[in-house]
């Protein structure tokens, strides 16, 4: 009976069946713990995060005088005087220039943070992957930022918005003006963190790469929701070109899945 028993023992250590239900992961040093457990390191992880955006704002805010007189001068016109319709309102528009700043270096902190939440239920394998994805992701942010300011931003204000100068005076809000700003080039970096999400959740076992070839309709509709809510266009010009890119990034990513 005892050799029985150390038999039983040792097969449920293995991972192998046996009578009790007793269950090891493969991953070598994975450990079960509590849910609460998860919880209190999830919710830690991502105060570090949050730590990182407000950082990220304070090192930037100092800067953001100077960075909202360039994007004024490249896009509106120096002639244009800021018009500032509360108090506040000049420092809420540089706390959201600020905001772009504090995305770029937070975002890869956060696939970070995922890393280490999720790193020792992970193979060998899919840790290189995520050791992968964080200088990507910044990498990314930095191309979709770019897209926004050198293509979209000339695109609303140079060649639309301002031919009603023709017409009317304009004066034109801080505050409504750089939200615009931010918006897109916030916008366009989130975007392009498409690929690398998609393929993240694949990798993961999240969703399977079949259903996302299958429900491509679906895919194309929520895109479509997410352009019109992510730039504020009224010509509708920037809302197509953000559509448009996301279709293309979505396919981009069903073809790194298949790759890789």
């Amino acid at each position: 009976m005892d050799s029985q028993h150390t038999g039983n023992g040792t097969t449920a250590s293995t991972g192998k069946t046996s009578g009790m239900n007793t269950y090891t992961s493969g991953v070598p040093g994975d450990m079960e713990e509590p849910i609460t457990a998860h919880l209190f390191e999830l919710r830690n992880r991502l105060a570090i995060v949050l730590i990182w955006l407000f950082l990220g704002i304070i090192l930037a805010f100092p800067f953001s005088a100077k960075g909202m007189l360039i994007i004024w001068k490249e896009f509106i016109s120096a002639d244009l005087y800021m018009t500032a319709y509360s108090p506040l309102e000049w420092t809420f528009a540089r706390l959201k220039l600020c905001l772009v700043f504090a995305l770029a270096i937070s975002i890869p902190q956060l696939f970070y943070q995922l890393y280490r939440f999720a790193g020792k239920g992970l193979y060998p394998h899919e840790k290189r992957f995520f050791l992968k994805v964080i200088p990507a992701s910044f990498l990314l942010f930095l191309f979709g930022t770019a897209l926004g300011f050198f293509v979209v931003l000339p695109v609303m204000f140079k060649y639309i918005l301002l031919y009603s100068g023709d017409m009317a005076t304009a004066q034109l809000s801080v505050q409504n003006t750089l939200s615009a700003v931010t918006t897109i080039l916030a916008g366009f970096g989130i975007v392009f963190q498409l690929p690398l999400l998609v393929v993240f959740a694949v990798k993961m076992g999240l969703v399977e790469y079949q259903t996302l070839k299958k429900q491509r309709m679906l895919v194309y509709s929520a895109i479509l929701a997410v352009s019109l809510f992510l730039s504020p266009d009224p010509t509708f010009i920037a809302q197509m070109v953000v559509a448009l890119l996301l279709g293309f990034l979505f396919e981009f990513s069903l073809l790194v899945v298949r790759l890789f």
